[in-house]
């Protein structure tokens, strides 16, 4: 049997969910919870946000759960992992909505939202796999690469592993984590507003916006998106070292979230906590996060009067880079700082769109543009991937064309 770094063979993707996962194969619905409220600093913020957005759509979910014969708390995990609960997320496949479908998937389904489309696809994959962690993988990669002697992509071992984590602590604390959740307030984005503007209009920290919202943390904020914030800010989540942020994770953690809210790349963060690329956060495991950075950039002596907005958009910067940068992550003002070491942030660069029609591969489409093959897949954050399906959107660099 052929194994690669991206792919691994279903007898051992067995054996590495087994490992690594609560087993999740069909159960019965779970049965009320009589725990005691756990305390809130047992929670992850970005879990608590997550859920707080999943409630305003979740008498929708248990609906078509019901109609199509869908555990209810798979449904709604398949949510929180696929979009944070966030409504108008595009994927870079060209993936939308609640569930992440692929465009071509919602039409052959026949259905009128988004919410109704992903739940649909899941039972049928759940009826055709009869196990549901096959039917998450099926979801994830397509249901041509799922079955006995196919090969399983590790993004999707990832995948069921992710969701999975999430149906277990609903299971196991879905009571605690309504509790807490529900304190959250929400908030509409308006026109025109990006995190800055949400932060001063709250006078919330921008690094608890972005904890709390980790899938719009790395995004531009749209119009009518809503963001979540905690009434009381949450205080003792990291403490200081030298060049290290030490934070201890929670229910409902997930170390790609840490790294996309807190700007870390994923290597590091895995290289210095010795974490593997398949793998969940244990509660209670201390992560060093690191903070150190090595790029060109200006040196700002504070003024009176300076404010990171200002010094942000003088020197064609973001506030959160600056704050981040500079270690002001739990207070947004310049008072007692002397100096910033300001980096500009470079120009978003530009692409087509390129759709995916029969016959087509990366190398044919590489061609056709002028660009590489690995050019394509991290410009889509592909990784090593290099299989495409018909109807899927690439992105590619438009100086290529």
């Amino acid at each position: 049997m052929t194994t690669s770094k991206r792919i691994l063979g279903w007898a051992t993707a067995a054996v590495v969910l087994g490992a690594l996962a609560t087993p999740i194969m069909a159960q019965p619905a779970s049965q009320p919870s009589f725990e005691d409220i756990l305390p809130l600093d047992d929670f992850s913020p970005a879990m608590l946000g997550i859920y707080r957005k999943l409630m305003l759509i979740e008498d929708e979910i248990r609906v078509h759960a019901d109609r199509y014969e869908v555990d209810y708390v798979l449904a709604r995990a398949t949510c929180m992992y696929e979009s944070g609960g966030n409504a108008n997320l595009t994927s870079w496949a060209g993936a939308k909505g609640y569930f992440q479908v692929m465009p071509s998937t919602f039409r052959s389904l026949r259905v009128d939202t988004n919410i109704e489309a992903g739940i649909k696809y899941i039972g049928q994959l759940v009826r055709q796999f009869e196990r549901e962690d096959y039917a998450l993988a099926a979801y994830n990669g397509g249901p041509g690469n799922v079955g006995r002697g196919r090969a399983m992509r590790l993004e999707s071992l990832q995948y069921v592993l992710g969701v999975g984590y999430y149906r277990t602590m609903l299971k196991l604390h879905e009571r605690s984590i309504r509790h807490h959740a529900s304190q959250l307030l929400l908030t509409e984005v308006g026109e025109g507003e990006d995190w800055w503007d949400i932060a001063t209009r709250l006078d919330v920290p921008l690094l608890q916006l972005r904890l709390h919202n980790p899938y719009l943390a790395v995004r531009r904020l749209k119009p009518g998106q809503f963001v979540a914030y905690p009434p009381v800010l949450r205080e003792g989540l990291f403490e200081l070292k030298d060049d290290y942020l030490e934070y201890r994770a929670r229910f409902g953690d997930n170390y790609f979230n840490l790294a996309f809210t807190l700007d870390v790349e994923l290597d590091d963060l895995r290289g210095e906590n010795s974490l593997w690329h398949l793998q969940t956060l244990p509660a209670g495991m201390l992560l060093r996060i690191p903070l150190t950075w090595e790029d060109d950039h200006k040196v700002h002596r504070v003024r009176a009067g300076d404010t990171v907005a200002m010094v942000a958009e003088e020197l064609g910067s973001t506030p959160w880079r600056i704050l981040r940068d500079n270690g002001l992550l739990w207070d947004d003002s310049l008072a007692e700082v002397d100096v910033l070491r300001v980096r500009e942030v470079p120009k978003p660069p530009q692409y087509v769109t390129h759709r995916v029609r029969r016959g087509e591969n990366l190398s044919s489409i590489a061609r056709r543009y002028g660009t590489t093959i690995s050019t394509i897949q991290t410009a889509n954050g592909m990784g090593r991937r290099t299989l495409i399906r018909i109807g899927e959107q690439l992105r590619i660099p438009s100086a290529a064309e």
